[in-house]
């Protein structure tokens, strides 16, 4: 349930911030500014969230030293928290931007659809 847990509190992040930009002002520019301002406030909130959240789940099912090993067999990095900002914050800022362009290429073919309108 630990990856589960983290792309709850992550996608949560993510669309309150694009969202509240949204609902702002409706433009197609706003909804894209607000999918990488969205992004990028998920990747940040992706520190904390898995340094005191999640990874504490993972240290029950293995130790500490297991996951740092892991890192170290990828990455030079002598800690958790280094491990986490040199990999799992760039991964999610990026994994937040294929969000939104993938959104920005479906929205528009699927917008008939979603306001309950035949195209």
């Amino acid at each position: 349930y630990v990856g589960e847990l983290s792309n709850f509190i992550l996608g949560a992040v993510f669309c309150l911030v694009a969202g509240l930009i949204y609902k702002h002002k409706k433009t197609k520019k706003s909804a894209v500014v607000g999918g990488i301002i969205g992004a990028l406030c998920m990747a940040i909130i992706s520190y904390p969230s898995n340094l005191f959240v999640v990874y504490p789940f993972y240290y029950s099912f293995m130790p500490k030293e297991a996951v740092l090993d892991v890192y170290q067999k990828v990455l030079n990095v002598n800690s958790i928290e280094m491990a986490l900002l040199v990999y799992n914050v760039p991964f999610t800022f990026i994994k937040g931007l294929i969000s939104v362009a993938l959104s920005a290429l479906i929205y528009k073919p699927l917008s008939p659809f979603l306001h309950g309108r035949k195209k």
